[in-house]
């Protein structure tokens, strides 16, 4: 039996779900503990001493870098691998991060196989990593990737709608298509960025027009929706996942889709300035 113990904390509950079955199946004898937000990982660690610690950075109350920074001056806790997985991929959070002693960094929305690769690389920089787990988790990895091959290779095999006899379209189509859009987003899943429009907005989900250029995001897919304003400004980075996908027209080539994302973020101070925006749209 493994003693190895997995601490993982997110706001979103999705989220956490999504996180607990890939460890679960990749390492079923890892221990693990969940945390909706830093306060309750605080609690959890001032009583218990994890191997690695699987933390999101928006967070309310305490965030995953202020978690980060309480964990490395608590002597228990000071050298514990720390994993942080979180949609802000910009230079300067990933210098933060570094500076304050992160491990690692993994960038949302992921794959299965990238949380084992870095789980995997963090036990084995703690010596924690014994054959049989390394076995497990290099199988679970090659068995995700055997599956989004074979998912390509099934799209590729798909015919791609008809070529339109129009100029190029560009970035903006899908809101040039979309009366009374309500802002713009990019749609980031853990296969590629979208740029759509906003169709219907409220704090729950979000409806955004695709252009469907055949290679379209999935049901279910984990993802992030960078919100912006029509003049490009940006509104707010929600998580979420996708759990409606339709044809704008019905035809079999219909240029655009039609996606519904549902969010799973539970940051008040997220929520409460995205609020101001759906009240300045309606």
């Amino acid at each position: 039996m493994s003693n190895v113990r997995v601490l993982v904390v997110d706001d979103a509950k999705f989220i956490l779900e999504r996180v607990r079955k890939i460890v679960s199946q990749a390492f079923p004898d890892f221990e693990l503990e969940m945390a909706l937000n830093g306060q309750e990982a605080q609690k959890l660690m001032s009583a218990s001493v994890f191997d690695i610690i699987l933390c999101d950075w928006e967070m309310p109350e305490v965030s995953g870098l202020e978690l980060l920074q309480w964990t490395r001056k608590h002597p228990p806790h000071k050298d514990v691998a720390f994993l942080m997985v979180t949609s802000r991929g910009e230079r300067d959070y990933v210098l933060q991060a570094i500076k304050a002693g992160v491990n690692d960094y993994l960038g949302k929305p992921f794959n299965a196989d990238h949380l084992v690769e870095k789980m995997l690389k963090l036990l084995a920089k703690a010596d924690k990593l014994d054959p049989a787990m390394k076995q497990r988790g290099l199988a679970l990895i090659e068995a995700e990737k055997r599956r989004r091959e074979q998912a390509k290779v099934k799209a590729a095999a798909t015919p791609a709608p008809a070529p339109s006899k129009k100029p190029p379209v560009a970035d903006r189509s899908a809101a040039r298509a979309t009366p009374n859009a309500k802002g713009l987003a990019q749609l980031r899943t853990s296969q590629g960025t979208y740029r759509c429009a906003i169709k219907d907005l409220s704090l729950q989900e979000v409806m955004i027009v695709v252009k469907n250029d055949g290679q379209l995001p999935q049901v279910l897919d984990q993802v992030v929706v960078d919100i912006e304003q029509l003049s490009g400004d940006s509104v707010a980075r929600v998580n979420g996942f996708i759990y409606q996908s339709q044809a704008a027209e019905r035809r079999s080539d219909s240029p655009f889709v039609h996606v519904k994302v549902q969010f799973v973020d539970d940051d008040p101070d997220k929520l409460a300035h995205l609020s101001k925006y759906i009240a300045s749209v309606r």
